[in-house]
């Protein structure tokens, strides 16, 4: 379905589009001597915020959908005191596969189907039957595919944005292809390829877009991507009779210790080559990320030396020297 954006709502027409509520709030009045309730609710999208209004008492006690949602909204447009407002005919809690986060949060700084590609042809390069037919299964799934594009990695540390989740792996990738090229002679470059691909895999299931922004899911507070991304490598190697247990473990082992330190959040710490490399790799990513953006905002605010980071427990130089060798 087309989005329709908040600011391109027009007085009298029809609309049927993906809205953000901001606010939600139940409104008591009499209608002919009678006690009845109507909705106001606060919509928006990346390009602005619009009114609506329910009078229809089912759709007023409506609790299906709350503040913070994104909600499928049809109805019409008004003029409300020189203001425009959605009249709500149906209203309806969204389905995560049917609307696009990027119409309700930053955009990625790479173009998602120009990542997509990118990992395609990775997955293309695997030459181990097995591992590519585990990735196969995977990206089959319903939703799936459309989930892992829009995911981001983390929520405010790093690549935290859609697409992020798909900018990180290929990032960790890149680290992983160099670690096998420069100390590969322990590492197995096709089972690092998929662990970097699905050892986040489970923040499609530990993230729901909101608007600018991601909230955590109730099976992401209470089970956490890594615990949630071994079940996933475990599910779908069961439904692989021919994968070779002992490959399944050392997978499952490269998602639960991808963290490295149990104080970092991984169950088990990394104790096979393989797995010290893709955690290195993760942390690299994750941590340059994390610099870039101290370093971005800094800029922005004028300023040479970041705030305290508490993560990083340190200040951070901005404005290093960007000259040449000529120039020294």
């Amino acid at each position: 379905m087309k989005k329709t954006y908040a600011k391109d709502l027009t007085v009298g027409a029809q609309v049927k589009s993906h809205f953000f509520v901001i606010d939600k709030r139940l409104i008591n009045y009499n209608k002919n001597g009678v006690p009845a309730c109507g909705m106001v609710l606060s919509l928006g999208d990346r390009t602005g915020r619009v009114s609506a209004v329910a009078w229809n008492e089912a759709l007023a006690t409506d609790n299906s959908y709350r503040k913070n949602d994104i909600v499928l909204v049809s109805g019409r447009v008004q003029d409300y005191r020189g203001e425009k407002q959605i009249y709500i005919e149906e209203v309806a809690r969204a389905n995560v596969a049917d609307f696009d986060a990027l119409d309700f949060s930053a955009p990625s700084p790479r173009p998602i189907a120009e990542m997509w590609r990118e990992l395609e042809e990775v997955m293309a390069g695997i030459k181990t039957p097995c591992l590519r037919d585990l990735l196969t299964l995977y990206f089959s799934s319903p939703g799936v595919k459309h989930a892992y594009q829009q995911a981001p990695a983390g929520r405010d540390v790093h690549h935290a944005h859609v697409g992020g989740l798909l900018m990180h792996t290929l990032e960790v990738i890149a680290y992983v292809e160099s670690m096998v090229q420069v100390q590969g002679a322990r590492l197995n470059r096709d089972l690092l390829i998929v662990g970097a691909i699905l050892h986040d895999a489970a923040k499609t299931e530990e993230y729901e877009p909101r608007a600018f922004g991601f909230d955590i899911t109730d099976r992401g507070k209470l089970i956490g991507h890594v615990v949630l991304g071994a079940e996933l490598v475990g599910s779908l190697t069961e439904r692989l009779p021919a994968f070779p247990p002992a490959l399944g473990d050392e997978l499952k082992h490269l998602v639960l210790s991808h963290h490295g330190q149990r104080e970092w959040g991984s169950p088990e710490e990394p104790k096979t080559a393989n797995a010290v490399a893709l955690h290195l790799a993760d942390y690299t990513s994750s941590r340059l990320a994390q610099v870039e953006k101290i370093i971005v905002d800094t800029i922005s605010l004028g300023e040479r030396w970041s705030a305290w980071d508490k993560r990083l427990e340190q200040s951070i130089l901005a404005d290093t020297w960007g000259g040449n060798e000529d120039e020294a």
